[in-house]
């Protein structure tokens, strides 16, 4: 059974927020990177203000969206056979990215799994801090899953914006199995 999609967004940030300075654990894992698209998927609302950018996926962040998926794919007998990333930069904060990517506006978008959790801001002031989102859409055959990462340091002049998404085909067990 899925883990509550909450506890798992929570779980992420904590990931994210616990190895955002370790440097060596990169070497202690292998890379697994996914594939960088051209454009923001169709089915994803673009934020005004944002500009297209090739930002490398910081360490923590790859390894706990992996986790993440696999941990989600292996329960729901989903197979993840794609994982793409887009990354842009804005101006604007990492609350904007809370306000904007609301459930209500992802669902009129096809994000429709039951209990997806949102977004989750953690912030130290109004112009720095980081906001974590995960939604998913579902049909009888595909399920995916995006997450999206907004972070911007106190010094910064822009915020970084990194969507993930993984795409899989729904592996059914026969009965009896």
């Amino acid at each position: 059974m899925l883990m509550n999609a909450k506890t798992i967004a929570i779980a992420l940030a904590w990931v994210l927020l616990v190895t955002s300075g370790c440097g060596p654990i990169g070497s202690l894992v292998g890379g697994g990177s996914g594939t960088q698209t051209a454009a923001l998927w169709a089915d994803v609302p673009a934020m005004e203000g944002m500009k297209q950018d090739n930002i490398e996926l910081p360490l923590p962040i790859k390894l706990a969206v992996q986790a993440l998926v696999k941990a989600s794919g292996s329960s729901e007998g989903v197979r993840v056979d794609n994982f793409e990333i887009i990354t842009f930069t804005s101006v604007k904060t990492p609350e904007d990215v809370k306000a904007f990517y609301t459930n209500e506006r992802m669902q009129s978008a096809g994000w429709n799994m039951p209990d997806q959790p949102g977004c989750a801001g953690m912030s130290d002031s109004p112009s720095a801090g980081a906001t974590f989102c995960l939604f998913g859409k579902q049909n009888p055959t595909n399920k995916s899953f995006l997450v999206l990462a907004a972070m911007r340091n106190e010094n910064d002049t822009a915020m970084n914006l990194f969507f993930l998404r993984f795409d899989g085909d729904v592996v059914t067990t026969p009965a009896g199995s």
